[in-house]
């Protein structure tokens, strides 16, 4: 099979100030009615070894028709995405370093309307400065426009379906269509032009375009817009139909102009133009022609050995084939071949057969690999595993299945500790295993170096064993949590249980409540319905105790208090022997004694909690609730003496059942000199209780409340303050 190496040579030599440069575009416009208008602007950059920002925003320039400016359209980034590589030659992978991005910018505008028509226009700086057929193409920035001719009641332009293959080979004739659509309709007729220049190095983002008309670029002699590129014979675009033909004859990055001149009933209304950058290149086949044959083929003295039957799925791993050709070997036919990438061919006997695979048929990267394979009789064995049995006496009977070619040999692979622990027969009668448990049978197939297996689970039952459990021991309304410890073997069992009051349960482990004091025998059966079958039985005489439970109970007098008296008066009359008893007053406090006076400090509903137990530790709870009424109380003094004595030295008012609370002292002029809505805190005889005492004398005080009850009180009176003389 022959070897291609792939690489692709690169027609220009990469400079150290490569940066992302305009390798093309077009504008085109879309009428919506009136003097509104869509516009499209297509801009394509070179995204090789850097990648300069796109515009944002790209500007683009409405001139009327004669030259007239009108305004500047701000059209926002839109992001942009890759051009893919197509290449109508399959031999031609894309070069490892050509890159061309696109970004749609798109506006809509209304006009007022001009008498000689609309001209849109972008402009842009700067091209690729290894552009052969360009004078001094690093400095020659580029035009995309479009006019809006007058007298054309609401006309669309056209614009060009497909964008040009991003690298063409060397030698190899290119045939594109570079047909345009219109939405109106009108017959297009197609050439080559030149398109402009526009935007320079120093200014490559005008705000507004250079005035209208734009001026050509200029190309290199011998180059021209007739003849943009090397090619024998010359590029031509056929004028009906659109398609552009180049024949490629020398290495090189060149700029070719396409025009779409519009009619309408024979009348020239505009003519549509878009550039764009042919990147010529050396291109070597880098294909390689591999099939390749499922895992069931087995490769013995570079033959490919089959054991699927006649029927074999090819699979293809050429690389970067796109056409293909299979011939399957069938001497004395030639139905035998097949184009599709990965095809199933079904063989009219066993026997030899190589088969043949191109990649890309007919072209000059074509590649060719061979396969010789045998094909065997279908090979597909299995067994039924038997049903489980039990370990006693247990003697299992296998044999194998399916499709058997004659001459097949056999492994059966039961277990270590069974008699027999393998065979090589078909079939093996009376085997048996030593232990319980689950077993996995193997069994191997080989013919002529074919081989399949048969992997299948039996069961070999035993004999079940149970314990159970319990706590033995409860108050009544007590719930037994019964366990069945089973070791099942694999069986499928049944549960029965006797709870010793009438009570029963088919559950493994059941939950069972006992509601009287007594003591109860348990018993217990395990049937095994599977496998070995067999029954337990076991009888637990006297196991479960329950105990009767003390009653708790106890009045309180009263059961609703004020705060002023919240007095509780608490009589016991627990019964059915009680040994201890405890009081929980629900805020905290709790006490063994269980008759007396309890005083609560604060308002408030409370349960009132008794928990009795009896000698057996059975608990039994009552619960009173009670309530201790909240109450609103206020007062206030007139008079203080704040001289450090520790008597009278501060000013406030008390009370309780007070939610909110605002307190302010004024002095004779109506200030405050004192302010609070702590209910603990006193005037001082001070500003703020800070600095220099006030003298004696009357001042005013305030009291705003917010009660319990979500009444407002306000208080108002004055207050007299005394300074005794201090004494040594």
């Amino acid at each position: 099979m022959k070897k291609l190496i792939a690489f692709v040579v690169v027609i220009c030599s990469l400079q150290a100030s490569w940066a992302t440069h305009i390798i093309g575009g077009e504008l085109f416009y879309d009428c919506l009615g009136g003097n509104t208008y869509r516009i499209t602007l297509k801009v394509y950059r070179d995204c090789f070894l850097g990648q300069a920002p796109y515009d944002d925003p790209a500007k683009i320039t409405v001139w009327t028709g004669n030259g007239g400016y009108v305004q500047v359209i701000e059209v926002p980034f839109p992001g942009s995405t890759n051009v893919p590589f197509v290449s109508s030659n399959p031999c031609f992978q894309a070069p490892a370093n050509v890159c061309v991005e696109q970004a749609i910018y798109t506006t809509t505008v209304t006009l007022s309307g001009s008498p000689s028509g609309y001209i849109f226009a972008y402009q842009r700086c700067c091209r690729n400065n290894t552009i052969v057929n360009l004078v001094d193409p690093g400095n020659t920035g580029a035009t995309y426009t479009e006019a809006v001719p007058a007298g054309a009641p609401c006309n669309s332009s056209p614009r060009f379906t497909n964008f040009p293959p991003i690298a063409l080979c060397i030698g190899e004739p290119l045939f594109f269509d570079h047909s345009a659509t219109d939405p109106d309709g009108d017959s297009l007729v197609y050439t080559l032009c030149s398109t402009y220049e526009g935007a320079t190095p120093q200014d490559p983002q005008p705000y507004i375009t250079s005035n209208p008309p734009f001026s050509p670029i200029t190309f290199q002699p011998p180059y021209s817009s007739g003849y943009p590129i090397a090619s024998a014979p010359p590029a031509s675009i056929d004028p009906i139909t659109g398609l552009l033909s180049v024949f490629p004859t020398q290495l090189g990055q060149y700029v070719v102009g396409v025009c779409v001149s519009e009619y309408r009933n024979g009348v020239l209304i505009g003519t549509h133009s878009r550039d764009f950058q042919f990147n010529v290149t050396n291109c070597l086949s880098n294909v390689q022609s591999i099939n390749d044959l499922p895992a069931a083929f087995v490769n013995v003295g570079n033959v490919w050995e089959s054991c699927d039957g006649l029927t074999v799925p090819f699979e293809n791993n050429s690389v970067n084939g796109t056409y293909f050709y299979w011939d399957f070997g069938v001497p004395a036919i030639t139905s035998d071949t097949s184009v599709a990438f990965e095809p199933s061919y079904t063989y009219p006997n066993t026997g030899t057969y190589t088969i043949m695979l191109v990649a890309n048929p007919g072209y000059f990267c074509a590649d060719t690999d061979y396969v010789t394979i045998h094909i065997r009789e279908l090979m597909d064995i299995d067994f039924v595993p038997p049903p489980g049995q039990c370990i006693d006496a247990n003697s299992f009977n296998f044999a194998a299945g399916g499709i058997i070619p004659g001459g097949t040999n056999f492994d059966w692979q039961f277990a270590p500790t069974a008699t027999p622990a393998t065979s090589n027969t078909q079939n093996t009668n009376g085997v048996n295993f030593a232990t319980p448990g689950i077993y996995s049978i193997q069994l191997a197939a080989d013919y002529d170096g074919c081989v399949d297996t048969a992997v299948h689970d039996i069961i070999v039952y035993g004999h079940p064993t149970v314990s159970i459990d319990v706590d033995t021991v409860g108050c009544v309304n007590y719930d037994a949590h019964f366990q069945a410890t089973v070791d099942t073997a694999f069986n499928n069992l049944i549960y029965n249980w006797t709870f010793g009051d009438g009570g029963t349960s088919n559950e493994e482990d059941p939950i069972y409540i006992y509601y009287t004091p007594g003591n109860y025998s348990v018993t217990f059966q395990l049937i095994s319905l599977t496998g070995c079958q067999d029954t337990i039985n076991i009888n637990r005489p006297n196991w479960i105790d329950v105990y009767p439970v003390p009653n708790a109970g106890f009045s309180v007098e009263p059961t609703e208090q004020s705060i002023f008296f919240p007095h509780f008066y608490i009589t016991d009359e627990s019964s059915n022997g009680v040994v201890d008893c405890w009081m929980y007053y629900d805020n905290g406090d709790s006490s063994q004694n269980c008759n007396g006076w309890y005083i609560y400090q604060d308002t408030g509903h409370y349960n009132l909690t008794q928990l009795v137990y009896n000698i057996f530790g059975c608990p039994d709870t009552a619960i009173v609730p009670i309530v201790v009424r909240p109450e609103f109380v206020f007062n206030i003094p007139n008079t203080f003496t704040p001289n450090w004595d520790g008597l009278n030295d501060g000013f406030r008012g008390k009370g309780i059942g007070i939610v909110e609370y605002d307190f302010r002292i004024y002095d004779r002029w109506g200030r405050t000199i004192f302010r609070t809505e702590d209910q603990l805190e006193e005037w001082e005889g001070s500003i703020n209780n800070h600095g220099i005492m006030l003298p004696e004398d009357v001042y005013v005080y305030s009291v705003d409340i917010v009660d319990v009850f979500n009444e407002k009180h306000h208080y108002r009176g004055k207050v007299l303050m005394i300074r005794s003389r201090f004494t040594n």
